[in-house]
C-alpha cells in the first residue's frame, strides 16, 4: 500500500528490491495516521484546501459515525409509548434521513454550493460537521443543532478534538502554519471540487466505476465495479446507495472512490443472473463512496499511458479523448485527439512535480506561484468535466 500512494520507492538490487522513503513517505512517517489519512492531509495543504481535509481526516479515524438513524425524541421505548405514543421505526427513519439530505443539499458540495457540487458520503460529512461548528460556540446550542438534525453530537465532538490534533501534528511537520492561513496562499477550503482531489489522492485505488443496469445483460440495478473485477453496492447507509441502484440505464460513465470493501454473512445478490446456473451471487457492498471526476482520477490517481486516443489509468482505467467515430478514418482528428492526451500527460506530470517540491520546499517563493498555477488549470478542468 505504501508503494501505491507513492510513500515508498524501489531501489533496483542485485540480490533484492531496496526500499526508499520518498518526501511524501517522509512526511507521512511524521503524522501519526493511517497512510491514506496522512495523505489526504498532505495534499489537502498542498492544495490550501486543507479544513475539510481535516474534517474528512477526522471522519475516517472516528470511532462511529455522526448520522443517527432516528431523531432523538421520538425513539420510543416501550417504557415511553405513553409519552411519544406509538412511533412507527420506518417514519423515525424516513424523517432523520430528510434532515439529512437537506443539511447535505444547502450544505458543503450541495446542490446550492457555488463552490463546486459533489455527491459523495464525505462531503456530506463535511457538510454536517460544517453546519454543526458554525451554528454556535456554546456546547449547548450545538447539542441541541445537533439533536434537531439527527446527529450524534458525541461522534461531532470527537471530529472536532480529532481536527486539532491533526492540526497540530501538520503544524510539527512544517506543511501548515501557525496562523492557519498558510502564508499567503489562496484559500480554497470552500472548494468542493478540489476537496475531491484530495479524496481521490489519499483513497487511491480504491476506485470504482458505475455499471448500469442492462436488460440485455439481465441486471436490474445499477452497481459498483471495483479493480479486480467485482460487482458491489454501496453500504444501505450510504447517501449514494439509492442514486446507485436507480441509475439509468444510458448517460455519461461515472467514477466513484470508496474507503474500504466489506461482505455481509449470508448476504446474496439477485439483481443479476450470475454463473451458468443463474445461481445468486454473495453481495459486497462498499463504505464511504464518492463520485469523483474522472480529471480527478487522471491527475491524482495511478500511473498513466497514452495510447492512440484514449489515456490508461495503472493499465485499467481507460478515458476515451475523443470517441472511436470521431477519429475514424480522419488523421487530423486523430493526431488532435492524442495532442489533448499528451496535453493531459504533461498537466499531470507538471501536477507531480509542483505536489514535489511543495514538500520538498516548505519556504514558498516561485513554488508557490508555480503551484498556483497549476491549480487553477485543474480546478478549471475539474468544472468542466
Amino acid at each position: 500500500h505504501l508503494l501505491q500512494i507513492g510513500a515508498l520507492s524501489i531501489v533496483s538490487s542485485d540480490t533484492e528490491n531496496i526500499f526508499r522513503l520518498t518526501p511524501l513517505g517522509y512526511h507521512l512517517s511524521h503524522l501519526p495516521m493511517d497512510p491514506k489519512v496522512g495523505k489526504i492531509l498532505i495534499v489537502g495543504c498542498v492544495l490550501n484546501c486543507v479544513e475539510p481535509a481535516l474534517t474528512v481526516a477526522a471522519a475516517l479515524s472516528c470511532s462511529k459515525s455522526c448520522w443517527l438513524s432516528y431523531v432523538p425524541g421520538t425513539k420510543a421505548s416501550n417504557m415511553d409509548e405513553d409519552i411519544y405514543g406509538s412511533v412507527d421505526s420506518t417514519s423515525k427513519s424516513n424523517k432523520a434521513r430528510d434532515l439529512h439530505e437537506e443539511l447535505i443539499r444547502n450544505g458543503f458540495g450541495g446542490e446550492s454550493w457555488p463552490h463546486g457540487i459533489v455527491k459523495g458520503d464525505l462531503i456530506a460529512l463535511i457538510a454536517a460537521y460544517n453546519a454543526w461548528s458554525s451554528c454556535s460556540q456554546k456546547y449547548k446550542d450545538r447539542k441541541n443543532f445537533a439533536f434537531c438534525n439527527a446527529l450524534d453530537n458525541n461522534a461531532l465532538t470527537e471530529m472536532k478534538g480529532l481536527r486539532s490534533q491533526f492540526k497540530d501534528a501538520l503544524k510539527i511537520a512544517g506543511l501548515y502554519t501557525s496562523d492557519g492561513n498558510n502564508g499567503d496562499k489562496s484559500d480554497n477550503n470552500m472548494d468542493a471540487l478540489l476537496t475531491s482531489c484530495c479524496l481521490v489522492s489519499g483513497l487511491y485505488p480504491n476506485i470504482a466505476t458505475l455499471m448500469r443496469p442492462s436488460r440485455e445483460k439481465r441486471v436490474f440495478v445499477g452497481k459498483l465495479v471495483t479493480k479486480d473485477g467485482e460487482s458491489c453496492r454501496a453500504s444501505s447507509n450510504s447517501f449514494q446507495a439509492q442514486r446507485i441502484k436507480n441509475a439509468s440505464e444510458s448517460g455519461k460513465d461515472a467514477y466513484a472512490v470508496y474507503h474500504c470493501k466489506h461482505r455481509t454473512v449470508g448476504t446474496t445478490d439477485n439483481s443479476c443472473m450470475a454463473g451458468k446456473n443463474g445461481n445468486s451471487v454473495p453481495l459486497t457492498f462498499l463504505s464511504e463512496v464518492n463520485f469523483v471526476s474522472r480529471f480527478a482520477i487522471l491527475l491524482f490517481g495511478g500511473e498513466i499511458e497514452v495510447q492512440k486516443n484514449y489515456i490508461l489509468v495503472d493499465k485499467w482505467l481507460k478515458f476515451k479523448v475523443v470517441d472511436d467515430k470521431d477519429v475514424e478514418g480522419d488523421n487530423k482528428k486523430a493526431a488532435a485527439s492524442q495532442a489533448n492526451a499528451i496535453l493531459i500527460q504533461e498537466l499531470r506530470r507538471e501536477l507531480d512535480n509542483v505536489l514535489l517540491m511543495r514538500i520538498m520546499n516548505r519556504n514558498g517563493g516561485d513554488d508557490d506561484m508555480s503551484c498556483e498555477r497549476v491549480i487553477q488549470v485543474v480546478r478549471k478542468l475539474l468544472s468542466e468535466g
